[in-house]
This record gives structure tokens, sequence and C-alpha cells, in this order.
């Protein structure tokens, strides 16, 4: 959301925090990162990739990488 110029006081509030630091802690990782991440280790992201691809992590760590090396 932040990557798309929504204000970080939304963020603050739809994620419940009650510090805005705490807020600016997740704001400093990019949400491609978190993307990238989560469908490599997420066990339900694995279903979905899997039920999509065929096989279980099929994208997995290859996708991971080829993500982060587009942020960089």
């Amino acid at each position: 959301m932040l990557a798309g110029g929504a204000d970080i006081g939304f963020s603050q509030q739809m994620l419940g925090h009650a510090s805005l630091d705490t807020t600016q802690i997740y704001a400093s990782v990019s949400i491609h990162q978190l993307k990238a991440v989560h469908d490599a280790t997420h066990p339900g992201a694995r279903l979905i990739a899997r039920d999509a691809k065929g096989t279980a992590g099929e994208q997995g760590d290859d996708g991971v990488r080829s993500l982060l090396a587009a942020e960089e």
C-alpha cells in the first residue's frame, strides 16, 4: 500500500498498530519482497502454486530470486 502511495497513517490503522513506530518497521520492507518470501515459503501459497502448475512449490526459490533481483 505504501509503495502505491497510501499514507502511512492509514496503513497503521488498517494493521491495528497503536504506535506509528511499529508500522514504520514494516514499511522498510518492500511488498514485492514480502510476496516473494510468502509465495516461496507459506504452505497455503504452495498449495495454490501446486494447483496452478501441477506441483507444490514449483516456483519456489527461483521465484524469490527473480523478484529480489528485480528489486535491486
